[in-house]
């Protein structure tokens, strides 16, 4: 759309500027046929160009208004999507992580993932999560946004733990270690996905939604990639599985 409407833009601009050719092309005309000139006929023509160039003109200004207006709509919707984040550090970390914060805080939304943990080595490093939105509040239950961040600071590790027992019964298969966990309880899920092996990078997600537990699972592991692609391009080697 935008496309068309700068084109818009650039007719009815050539058009607004050429509104004195019917005139030339008429008194052409007139002197080539030795017939009179005919004022009406070139007023008729530039009234036609006027037309056309001024419907384009409105097109293009109509787009811009779009534009500007989705971009308005985009800015809004971040400044609400950030303004009940809540980020917590659980160990020091450097600035490699701020990167990883930003692409971890970024999948948050309400009607998908509601709390992300971050894990390098086994252990947390930084959760973030939007569970004092108030969109939220009717998914909470009867624990606080508090009470459920202690519990799933819990899990982070735990579930972990579980995930390499099962890796050591799936090894008796050659079935290949567990990349993925998830816990679908009554509402919502929580998610384990690997990020990284060889480091012991991996995330703890959830959602609090049954409704988004697909939608919430998608984004995790699309978000698992997009970590892996942005600490190998931050150390310059590539992080494999």
């Amino acid at each position: 759309m935008h496309g068309h409407t700068k084109l818009a833009g650039k007719v009815a601009t050539g058009l607004g500027g050429s509104l004195l050719l019917p005139f030339l092309v008429e008194l052409g005309m007139a002197s080539l046929l030795d017939e009179n000139f005919s004022l009406r006929r070139g007023v008729l023509f530039v009234g036609v160009l006027g037309g056309i160039s001024a419907l384009l003109f409105g097109i293009d200004r109509l787009g811009h208004l779009r534009a500007r207006r989705a971009e308005a709509r985009a800015a809004r919707e971040m400044r609400t999507r950030t303004e009940h984040v809540s980020h917590h550090a659980l160990r020091p970390y450097g600035p490699e992580t701020d990167g990883v914060v930003a692409l971890c805080t970024a999948r948050l939304a309400p009607d998908s993932l509601h709390y992300l943990q971050y894990h390098t080595r086994g252990k947390g490093i930084f959760r973030v999560d939007v569970l004092e939105d108030p969109a939220l509040a009717p998914l909470l239950g009867l624990a606080d946004a508090d009470k459920h961040r202690r519990v799933y600071e819990r899990y982070g590790e735990g579930l972990r733990a579980l995930v390499e027992l099962l890796d050591d019964d799936f090894a008796q298969l050659d079935s290949g270690r567990v990349l993925r966990l998830v816990l679908d309880v009554e509402k919502g899920a929580v998610f384990v996905v690997e990020v990284h092996h060889g480091s012991g990078r991996y995330l703890l997600g959830v959602t609090l939604d049954e409704t988004a537990v697909d939608r919430a699972d998608l984004e995790l592991r699309d978000l698992a990639t997009t970590i892996r692609t942005h600490l190998g391009r931050e150390r310059g080697v590539t992080l494999t599985r």
